[in-house]
């Protein structure tokens, strides 16, 4: 399985700012050296926890994580594209259209 997108760096209780600084430099390096590869874990990760949202659902993605699939698969759309859906959700259907979590 993939790693997951790293996480700021919380503070150590008795760490000197020194100490604060490095930690919050080299977070802020490895996600900005490595921008593709973090970018690739966090489509990977949203396209599993959404995987059986009837959105990606009726475009087939069938659970498949990767970008070439996603860009394949799921066009580029507009807000009114989706405006259906968001009314949906906006007149309390509870069920996962766009996303996995409920939205309020």
């Amino acid at each position: 399985m993939e790693r997951s997108v790293p996480e700021a760096p919380k503070s150590p209780k008795k760490a000197t700012i020194e100490e604060e600084y490095k930690k919050n430099l080299e977070y802020i390096e490895e996600v900005t050296s490595k921008v593709d590869e973090v970018q690739c874990r966090v489509l990977a990760e949203i396209l599993s926890q959404n995987a059986h949202v009837e959105y990606l659902q009726r475009h087939n993605l069938n659970g498949r994580t990767d970008r070439e699939t996603f860009k394949k698969v799921v066009p580029v759309i507009t807000y009114e594209h989706i405006l259906p859906e968001i009314n949906r959700i906006a007149c309390g259907d509870k069920s996962p259209i766009l996303c996995s979590q409920p939205i309020s």
